[in-house]
């Protein structure tokens, strides 16, 4: 039903050459007399792993840049941090005591992994932007996915 490609987590991809296949997957789940929730919305595809890979190769080019002008703080897993903070912010998270029953919200970085691949197309640009600003010149492979969704806005 599922193709190899589709995680559970991000839902199932629906279409006309598959629909009588939901159907029937549906049918079976109702037989139980179960009620169930259906949310539809449009399908967007996750980040990429390559797009997370560039992400993660840029913030270690950052941080060598940072601390090679003194910024000895600045290691990777600082940049990626300060990148979320300014390109990305935060989200509520809602948390339940399980003694009290007390809901409290606090706020916590977005995850680039809950974002499609235009968003995170998107957070790239403004990394690299940012980069560029301060003289840190980022690599970008010719071949590379970033490059090519660059390509496409372009024309």
């Amino acid at each position: 039903m599922r193709a190899s490609h589709e995680h559970p987590k991000d839902g199932l991809r629906l279409h006309s050459t598959n629909f009588e296949a939901v159907k029937n997957h549906l049918s079976e789940l109702l037989k139980d007399g179960k009620t169930y929730r259906l949310n539809i919305s449009f399908w967007r595809e996750r980040r990429s792993l390559p797009q997370n890979s560039l992400s993660h190769v840029w913030y270690e080019e950052i941080s060598q840049y940072l601390v090679s002008r003194g910024r000895t703080f600045a290691d990777e897993k600082w940049v990626k941090r300060a990148m979320k903070h300014s390109f990305l912010g935060y989200e509520d998270i809602e948390s339940m005591d399980v003694v009290t029953g007390e809901i409290t919200v606090t706020q916590e970085l977005k995850h680039t992994s809950k974002l499609t691949t235009g968003d995170m197309h998107h957070y790239l640009s403004k990394v690299e932007s940012w980069a560029q600003s301060i003289g840190c010149l980022l690599t970008v492979p010719d071949n590379c996915e970033y490059r090519e969704l660059q390509r496409k806005q372009e024309e």
